[in-house]
Formats: structure tokens, C-alpha cells, sequence
């Protein structure tokens, strides 16, 4: 059976994803549809391209919005994430230094002079 439309597999070939069998129709990105022929995100049972995936699942710095890359190192401040060049003060906007004394109110990062 299909994962991506339950159906039986009766096609001459089939492709097996994470142990789970598909008609080769069906390997598409759940979000943009086009077809995934080299490589694809598997995720609660649905395929995405990376683009797609990214944009759906990455984490993303409260900073500026865009994706974090696994790969980059971040700051973190309670539940939220940056990139080092987006942890800065929002009012002198002085980039904030592990070790450095700041606040986090209302989702603005304040450093401890401007604060």
C-alpha cells in the first residue's frame, strides 16, 4: 500500500521511504506539489522539498524572521532564538556578547544600560 494515497502498488516500480512503500506519482512535496526526484523531508508522514521544509519547520531567530541553519551557532534567550549578528540591544543596537547583562521585555532585547 502507498503511503501517500493508501491505494495498492501494482506499478512495475515502487520507491521505499523511511520503510514505507510509494508509487513514484506520489513522491511530491505536500506543500508546492512538485514532483521530489533527488532528495526529500519526511515529516509526520508527508514529504516536503528543503525549500518547503525550511520554510514550514526550521527554527527561525525572533531577530529577523529567517531560518536558523542546524550548522549556525545561535544565542538564546528563554524560548527564543537569534543569530549572534541579530542578539543586539533594540535601542543602541550594540551586539550582545556571551556574558552580557540584558532583558528581554516584550520581545525586545534590551541591554542592561538601556534598560
Amino acid at each position: 500500500v502507498c503511503e501517500g494515497c493508501q491505494r495498492v502498488i501494482l506499478d512495475r516500480f515502487l520507491l521505499r521511504l523511511n520503510d514505507s512503500l510509494w508509487h513514484e506519482q506520489c513522491v511530491q512535496c505536500a506543500s508546492c506539489k512538485e514532483p521530489l526526484q533527488t532528495t526529500c523531508f519526511y515529516r509526520d508522514k508527508k514529504l516536503y522539498c528543503k525549500l518547503d521544509y525550511e520554510k514550514l519547520f526550521a527554527v527561525k531567530c525572533a531577530g529577523c524572521l529567517e531560518a536558523i541553519a542546524p550548522s549556525e551557532l545561535v544565542m538564546r534567550a528563554q524560548k527564543s532564538v537569534y543569530h549572534l549578528h541579530c542578539f543586539c540591544c533594540c535601542v543602541c543596537e550594540r551586539r550582545l556578547q556571551k556574558g552580557d547583562e540584558f532583558v528581554l521585555k516584550e520581545g525586545q532585547l534590551l541591554c542592561k544600560g538601556d534598560y
